[in-house]
């Protein structure tokens, strides 16, 4: 009697499981490469400048550090022996201290930058996301995925890239 009832649950759930299979067969599904939206968009084009004039800004004040690090380091390494014990130990310290500072302005303006960086992706993203939405809509698409890397193969033709990538130049 208990295999039997396992039985019948059993088929019910292949039933369920081939009922459910063959109505999402009918769905349509595509996906979108975020890295492109980035890239292509004319947001990203944008935001991509402005960061780009954030890292040179920085690297120029990183330089003129560097600079004076290695300034202080040939003088030290010039004149140091000349120069009273005393002095000598104020320069190397001095040096250090430079040094130590120029590492932790490199380390700060390394996480300026990917913070501003992942700021305006998500921008971008967000409003990507209210154009994806609509396209998919528009399109009749019940699934979009935006991470293509995690699936074996995709199509090319149910790339809405393009399409997303033109409404979303047109704000």
């Amino acid at each position: 009697m208990r295999n039997k009832k396992l039985l019948v649950i059993a088929g019910c759930i292949v039933l369920a499981l081939v009922w459910c299979t063959s109505s999402y067969a009918a769905d349509k599904v595509g996906y979108i490469n975020l890295q492109r939206l980035v890239n292509e968009s004319k947001m990203g084009k944008d935001a991509k400048a402005d960061i780009q004039k954030m890292r040179q800004t920085k690297q120029a004040i990183l330089n003129k550090k560097l600079s004076d690090i290695n300034e202080l380091r040939d003088f030290i390494n010039k004149k140091g022996d000349k120069l009273t014990a005393r002095d000598r130990r104020d320069k190397v310290e001095l040096l250090q201290k430079m040094y130590k500072e120029y590492q932790r302005l490199v380390a700060d303006a390394k996480e300026d930058i990917t913070r501003e960086d992942r700021q305006l992706v998500a921008i971008i993203l967000e409003k990507a996301n209210d154009i994806l939405k609509k396209v998919a809509k528009k399109k009749k698409y019940t699934i979009i995925l935006k991470d293509p890397k995690t699936i074996g193969y995709l199509d090319p033709d149910v790339d809405i890239t393009d399409l997303v990538l033109k409404e979303l130049n047109k704000k």
